[in-house]
């Protein structure tokens, strides 16, 4: 009984640890935003005009080897991978 009493302890330190450790890194996640919506508002031949007010996230974010794109102008297009399936016939 002594001893799971020290191993769940021992356990719940290095928990700990673990979640001091991220928190000091300095990590945020905001989940409210100040949008105002956007679309394309003028086109003429190939030309498009198009705008957002009010939007802080806008764009890509990025911190370390991490990045990030928001906004209702995304940041770039989606990857698209070439994938072949074998053909398994019964």
């Amino acid at each position: 009984m002594r001893f799971l009493s020290l191993l769940l302890l021992v356990i719940a330190v290095a928990v700990l640890g673990v979640v001091s450790a991220s928190a000091l890194a300095g990590y945020t996640l905001d989940w409210w935003t100040v949008d105002g919506g956007g679309a394309t508002s003028s086109m003429n031949g190939s030309y498009s005009l198009g705008g957002t007010i009010g939007q802080p996230d806008a764009g890509t974010s990025t911190g370390g080897t991490y990045a990030l794109s928001g906004g209702f102008w995304g940041g770039g297009a989606a990857q698209v991978y070439n994938l072949s399936l074998p053909l398994i016939l019964r």
